[in-house]
Parts: structure tokens; sequence; C-alpha cells
């Protein structure tokens, strides 16, 4: 079920509410959903604020309406005991994003902070944040922060720890350097960041079959633990291939397959590094 683990109180880079489209609902289950595809996510979210927006800011008029939409959306999860929240929604102002519907600042609520009446409570809704935000360097956040343009894959990125971390750590490694809020001083470093992710997370051609799809299990409760990278022979790829292929649920029938693999991943980080060496060369500590 993801029980919520209490954060420290300081954060250097925050992760969850970024810009006008930008913004993370990962953490209430957002794509712990039998159709986690954008177009639906997005229909799916506006159709609830509609809904919403006609409900009486009583506990019961609020309890009523999360009985209505587990009544009529489907209930089958791809993580069965990762809970989705009903309350999610999206925020309307000079942009449209993922949100919470009983946030106090969330139209209608009048200041009120009905998150109390969510399934983790309103504790775990304003102190929780994910094991990236806790455990990953800001400069490779601020990276993602500053690469994303849409809520969607954003929420799908930003949660992946251990993907993030293998490919920034072979990026620097290559680059002989740190990465730095510099290096996205243009749209160019950026924009090459965008398109690696959204290559390795949406469109991955070896993911398994029977993958929970393109949404993770990120707590560290060892509930949904992502399995070995599945061959049909024996051999490994050294790292970090070995731990991209992990965390993109790979499964590879054939020594070609995991060739073609490793060839598609060599050529997404020669682009990438090819792009951060041609930018600002300024370093930071680590």
């Amino acid at each position: 079920m993801g029980p919520p683990t209490i954060a420290p109180a300081l954060h250097t880079v925050y992760l969850c509410q970024i810009s006008p489209h930008v913004s993370c609902g990962a953490c209430c289950g957002l794509y712990n959903v039998s159709d986690p595809s954008r177009e639906n996510l997005e229909a799916m979210l506006i159709r609830r604020t509609r809904w919403f927006a006609e409900v009486p800011r009583t506990v019961a008029g609020i309890d009523a309406f999360r009985t209505s939409v587990e009544g009529t959306e489907p209930q089958e999860r791809p993580f069965p005991d990762f809970h989705h929240c009903a309350f999610l929604g999206v925020i309307e102002d000079d942009g449209r994003r993922v949100g919470c519907l009983l946030h106090p600042l969330a139209k209608g609520n009048e200041g009120i902070d009905w998150r109390g009446l969510s399934y983790y409570g309103g504790m775990a809704c304003r102190t929780y944040f994910c094991p990236s935000a806790r455990q990953l360097p800001s400069r490779w956040l601020t990276a993602v922060r500053q690469s994303m343009n849409h809520w969607y894959l954003h929420g799908l990125v930003v949660t992946e720890r251990r993907l993030l971390a293998a490919l920034f750590t072979e990026l620097e490694n290559r680059l002989g350097r740190v990465i730095n809020t510099a290096d996205f001083s243009e749209p160019v470093p950026a924009a090459a960041l965008l398109t690696t992710l959204t290559t390795l997370k949406m469109n991955w051609p070896f993911r398994r079959h029977d993958a929970p799809g393109v949404g993770n299990y990120f707590f560290e409760d060892g509930l949904y633990a992502r399995p070995a990278v599945r061959r049909a022979s024996a051999g490994a790829p050294a790292p970090p291939f070995e731990t991209i292929f992990r965390e993109l649920d790979s499964d590879f029938a054939s020594k070609e397959a995991l060739a073609r693999a490793e060839a598609h991943v060599e050529k997404i980080l020669q682009r990438l590094t090819q792009v951060f060496k041609n930018g600002p060369p300024t370093q930071v500590a680590r």
C-alpha cells in the first residue's frame, strides 16, 4: 500500500508542483490504473475535477464523491496494494496540471484543507517526499525539472531513482565532470534530456510483456521489487546497462535482442554526451 515515509524537512529541489503544466501525482497512485496512457489519465482527471466542482464541501459530500468515483472507474491496479487516490484532479490556473482536489488552495475549498479525508490522511500528504527527492543529487533533479514540459512524463520519470542515477552517473563519467544548472542555460540540452527520457521510459521496445506498465512502485518497502533482467542465454551486460535494463523491465529473447538494446542505449548516451560537451564546461561541487 506504499506506507508513507516522513522525509527530512529540508529539500533542496522541489518536485511536486513545478510550473503551469508540470507537476507530479505519482505518490498518490496516479499511474496505478488499468490504462495509464496520457489520454486516459487526462480525461479521468478532467472528469473528476468537473464532478468535484459540484460537490458540497462537507465530510458526507466528499465521501460520496469518492464512492462515486470508485464505483464508476475500473479498479484493476497494476500494483494491487498501492493505493490510487480518487481525489486526484487537475489544477487549472494559467495552465493545467495534475493536483489534489482536497488541497486548501484548490478551487472551491476556500482555504480549507480537506486532505484529512484521503486514504493516508493530511499529515502524509503534507510531509511525504519520494525517494528521488531525498536521495538523488540536486543537480540531477534540477536537470529533470528544467527538461520537463508536461506533468505526464515528469511524474513517470522523476520517481525512477535508480534509472536516473544510472543515466546521470554514466553521463558524468563520459563527460569527466558533473552537470550543472549552466548546462541548461540553452534549451538544446534540456530538449535532449527530455527526448532521452521519453525514448527510454515511454518507447522502450524490450519491455517484458507482463510488466506492470509504464508506472513504477517507488516506495522502499520491498513490496513490488523489480525483477532481474530476463534473457534467453547466460551473460549480462556491464553497468550501467544492466541497471538501465532492469529499471525498464527488460526481457531479451536472444543474444541479438540484447545486443540491439545495448546499441540502442549506447547511441542515446553518445548523443546526450555530445550535446553536453558542446555546452558550458563550468563544474560545481558534488
